[in-house]
């Protein structure tokens, strides 16, 4: 019962810290010109830590959950780590001999590659090692989006009804950068670190993709942020992506999404 205690009390103080976002969004229609520039149907979310800015182009669309496919690798890395299903970023999987269709999937890889890659074959086999019991009480106690893992327990990510926010998505993202979440300091570290993408100029890139392909919702996400050297841009975006030629969009439209914002200062 103490135990319970203190994690509902986490979870109270999780919410009041980092749930505020949604009664602060601006709208802004620089954000929506980045959209209609490329006949893009989506939002993006940006809170501007140092200005303590909450901006988007589409108000409605910002508080509106969608399954988080393959973003949800974020929240169920850390789990692996927490409940030592996985022991590091460094820890490896060898390809199995089954083709799949991304070319990147068909060989060995280390925890961190796997991020990287988004090769689900291979989370869905560590969701079945965590099992159901783990997972949901994982998820419940990250306070990740509806917290709802029913459906399949290595699929509930991209077929189930698991749904999360853009505005939550960030809520999450920004206590995984303070480490505030309610894990060790230790698997907060590798997570984020496994985040890194390559990139260009003065900051440095954070991030994960995932794109949800039910007939009745296909959406592509981009979620993270950006770390300047004195700055932090935390980032959500999730659009409509009916065709698959469209998925570079997503880093596309956040990357003019925040020059826009950096200009604007």
């Amino acid at each position: 019962m103490k135990v319970a205690a203190w994690l509902s009390g986490l979870l109270v103080a999780f919410s009041a810290v980092f749930g505020l976002g949604a009664a602060e969004l601006n709208y802004s229609s620089e954000l929506e010109k980045v959209f209609t520039d490329r006949q893009a149907s989506g939002v993006v979310v940006l809170f501007d830590e140092q200005q303590s800015a909450w901006l988007t182009n589409d108000l409605q669309r910002a508080l509106k959950p969608y399954i988080p496919a393959s973003t949800f690798k974020v929240p169920h890395s850390l789990l692996l780590l927490e409940n030592e299903v996985v022991k590091d970023h460094h820890s490896q999987f060898a390809w199995d001999g089954v083709k799949h269709g991304y070319s990147s999937w068909n060989q060995d890889h280390s925890f961190a590659s796997a991020l990287r890659y988004s090769v689900v074959p291979i989370y869905q086999q560590l969701a079945r090692e965590l099992g159901p019991e783990r997972m949901a009480a994982g998820v419940n106690l990250l306070n990740y989006g509806n917290r709802d893992i029913s459906g399949e327990i290595d699929s509930f990510w991209l077929q189930g009804e698991l749904a999360i926010t853009a505005v939550e998505q960030i809520d999450f993202l920004r206590a995984l950068y303070h480490q505030t979440l309610p894990l060790s300091l230790r698997s907060q570290a590798i997570v984020k670190q496994m985040m890194l993408l390559p990139g260009e100029g003065n900051g440095t890139w954070f991030g994960k993709t995932g794109y949800a392909t039910r007939p009745q919702q296909k959406v592509g996400w981009f979620v993270g942020w950006y770390q300047l050297p004195n700055r932090v841009i935390f980032f959500a975006l999730n659009m409509d992506v009916d065709d698959p030629h469209l998925l570079p969009l997503r880093q596309k439209l956040v990357k003019q999404a925040l020059q826009q914002r950096i200009s604007a200062l």
